[in-house]
């Protein structure tokens, strides 16, 4: 039960570090000049601050909800490769 706990916050606090990526002037330094769709990088912004909220909920529903576990499993998946994208991105905008 304190491992899911402590999944459901890591998995918190890997969005909140998307997010703050996500505004960093670096980071839309690169979508402006790469002429990347910005309102599509607003729109990320905003479901990932969402997703924040709802994980709280979640993390403490996972305890006696097996559904909910694996939806939390499954996003922290697709959270890991968000994040691998932005860190591509980042170190592209370095270059």
């Amino acid at each position: 039960m304190a491992a899911a706990m402590i999944g459901g916050a890591f998995l918190s606090a890997t969005v909140s570090t998307l997010v703050e990526k996500l505004a960093s002037p670096e980071f839309l330094n690169y979508i402006t000049i790469t002429k990347l769709n910005v309102s599509l990088l607003r729109q990320l912004k905003t479901t990932l601050l969402t997703l924040q909220a709802v994980l709280d909920d979640a993390e403490e529903k996972q305890i006696n909800n097996p559904a909910v576990k694996q939806w939390l499993d499954d996003l922290k998946d697709a959270v890991f490769d968000a994040e691998d994208l932005l860190n591509q991105i980042s170190y592209d905008s370095l270059r």
